[in-house]
C-alpha cells in the first residue's frame, strides 16, 4: 500500500494578513471623522472650515442671526459668541452620522475639540441651543436631550424665555415622526395624520420631551 501523500504545509504570513485588515480599519475611520480648523463662525450652530466647507452641527438648533432682511432672534448673538469662544483657534474633529450633508450642501457633524470637549453638547449645556431631532442623524439624540434637561432645570440662556407654567388657551400639536410641535391652529400641523399627533399642554413640556418648535408657526425664543 502506498503511503498517503500529504503536501507540505505552507507557512502562513500573519503579517501579510494583518496589514490589509489594518488598512481597512484606517480607511473606515477616515470616513467617520477628520481633524480641521475654523476659519469663521457663522452663527451658534454653523462654522466655516479652513477648506471652505460650511459645517452644520448635528442635533442642535440655535437662534437665527439676521439674514435676508430678517432681524436676529433673541440670544442669537449670545449663541454665536459662545460658539466662537468654544471653537476659535482649536483643532476640531468632525464626526459624522448617517448623512454627510444637508439639503443646502452643508457638512453635518458632531464637533469635538482636541481636548475632548463635545461642542454640540456644550452649547446645549450653556443654554445656547435646544435639541433638534433630524432623522436619520440621531445617534446622539438621547445624550443631547439629557444635557438639555440639565439646562432647562437651571434656566440657563434660552430657557429664560420659556414659561414652565405656561397655560395657553389651546394645547400644542406635536408630530411623533418629525418631533416638531406646532401651534394649535397651524395649517402645517393640521395636515399631519392623527396617528402621528401628540398633544402638549405647553412649550416647556414639548421641549422636555425632545420636540422642537415648528418655524412655520412658532418663534423661539
Amino acid at each position: 500500500m502506498r503511503p498517503c501523500f500529504r503536501p507540505p504545509l505552507k507557512k502562513i504570513c500573519f503579517f501579510c494578513i494583518l496589514i490589509p485588515l489594518f488598512m481597512i480599519d484606517l480607511a473606515a475611520n477616515a470616513t467617520e471623522s477628520e481633524w480641521m480648523q475654523v476659519k469663521w463662525v457663522a452663527d451658534g450652530d454653523t462654522i466655516i472650515l479652513n477648506d471652505g466647507r460650511h459645517v452644520r452641527y448635528i442635533g442642535i438648533d440655535t437662534p437665527e442671526i439676521d439674514h435676508q432682511k430678517q432681524h436676529s432672534e433673541p440670544m442669537a448673538e449670545f449663541a454665536r459668541s459662545t460658539n466662537q469662544q468654544l471653537v476659535q483657534g482649536w483643532r476640531l474633529r468632525m464626526v459624522y452620522d448617517e448623512e454627510p450633508t444637508d439639503r443646502y450642501g452643508r457638512t453635518l457633524a458632531y464637533v469635538y475639540r482636541s481636548d475632548g470637549l463635545f461642542v454640540n453638547a456644550e452649547l446645549i449645556k450653556r443654554g445656547c441651543a435646544h435639541v433638534l431631532y433630524q432623522w436619520p442623524n440621531t445617534s446622539k439624540a438621547q445624550l443631547l436631550l439629557s444635557y438639555q434637561h440639565e439646562a432647562m432645570k437651571t434656566g440657563l440662556g434660552i430657557w429664560q424665555h420659556v414659561e414652565k407654567n405656561e397655560k395657553p388657551n389651546l394645547p400644542y400639536r406635536g408630530n411623533r415622526s418629525s418631533k416638531r410641535f406646532h401651534s394649535h391652529d397651524c395649517p402645517m400641523g393640521k395636515r399631519m395624520t392623527k396617528k402621528n399627533q401628540i398633544w402638549f399642554n405647553n412649550q416647556w413640556v414639548a421641549f422636555w420631551a425632545g420636540y422642537s418648535p415648528a418655524r412655520e408657526c412658532i418663534k423661539f425664543p
